[in-house]
C-alpha cells in the first residue's frame, strides 16, 4: 500500500498545531492523531463527511504547550485512545511500545518511541509518510527543555532513529508555523540544523543553554499538562 493507496487530511488551527485523519477506504476505520480541541469539531465532520467509522484517537505525547482533544473525541466516538506506555494519563485504553503496530484494515500504523521533547513521544509511521509530531520539524525539532525533555534522548531520536528512515518518506509534523505542510526526509538530514551538528556534546549544550533563548515561554503549561495528564 503505498501513500495515494489511503485517505490522508491535516488540520491546523492558528497557533500552528497540525492534526492528522488517516483511513483505509475499505473498511472506512479511521484513526485522528493529535487532534488540538479546537480542531476536534472539524475532524468530526471530515470523519461524518467521508462515511468513516473512528476507531482510534492517537495523541504522540503528553502536550505541554496545547490542550489536547482526545478526551472530546472519545466521548463522541467509539475511538480508542492510544499513546505511548510512559504516558501518565489514566485514560489510555491501548498503550504501545516501539515497534508496535495497529491496522486500519490492511493499512498498516507503526509506532517508532522517539523521546525528547517529551517521554512519551512517538512517530507513527505509514506508508510513504512519518507523523513526526514534536520529534521532527520542518528544519527544527522540538523543544526539551519542558518537563519530561531531554536533550540527549533527542539526540538519540533523530541521529540514529530518524536517520536510519528511508530519504524519501514525507513528513508530517506536530506543528508548523509557517504555513508548511510537510517536508522530506532526505532534505531534513541534509539541511536541517538541529540533524546536522558535529556530535552528542555540541548538540546537548546547544539544545539545554542556547535553543532554550530562542523560544517565546509556554503561558498555559501547567493547565494543558494538568488537563492533558488526567
Amino acid at each position: 500500500m503505498g501513500e495515494s493507496d489511503y485517505l490522508f487530511e491535516q488540520f491546523r488551527v492558528e497557533r500552528g498545531c497540525l492534526g492528522y485523519l488517516v483511513a483505509d477506504p475499505g473498511t472506512r476505520q479511521a484513526a485522528l492523531v493529535d487532534p488540538e480541541v479546537e480542531m476536534v469539531e472539524q475532524m468530526l465532520d471530515s470523519v461524518f463527511e467521508h462515511g468513516l467509522k473512528a476507531v482510534y484517537v492517537i495523541d504522540t505525547h503528553t502536550h505541554a504547550d496545547h490542550f489536547s482533544g482526545v478526551r472530546e473525541v472519545r466521548k463522541k466516538t467509539i475511538a480508542k485512545l492510544v499513546m505511548h506506555r510512559e504516558a501518565p494519563a489514566s485514560c489510555v485504553d491501548v498503550r504501545v511500545e516501539d515497534g508496535d503496530r495497529l491496522y486500519l484494515g490492511d493499512l498498516s500504523l507503526k509506532f517508532l518511541h522517539t523521546p525528547g521533547h517529551a517521554k512519551d513521544l512517538v512517530s507513527v509511521l505509514l506508508p510513504g509518510r512519518i507523523l513526526s509530531a514534536d520529534a521532527l520539524l520542518i528544519g527544527s525539532c522540538g523543544r526539551t527543555d519542558l518537563p519530561n525533555g531531554n536533550a540527549v534522548r533527542a539526540y538519540h531520536t533523530l541521529y540514529h532513529t530518524y536517520r536510519a528512515l528511508p530519504d524519501d518518506l514525507l513528513v508530517f509534523p506536530g506543528h508548523d508555523y509557517e504555513g508548511r505542510k510537510h517536508s522530506v526526509l532526505g532534505e531534513e538530514k541534509a539541511t536541517n540544523p538541529k540533524m546536522n551538528f558535529g556530535g552528542e556534546e555540541a548538540f546537548v549544550r546547544y539544545m539545554e543553554r542556547e535553543n532554550p533563548e530562542t523560544l517565546t515561554p509556554v503561558y498555559q503549561l501547567a493547565d494543558a499538562l494538568k488537563a492533558n495528564m488526567a
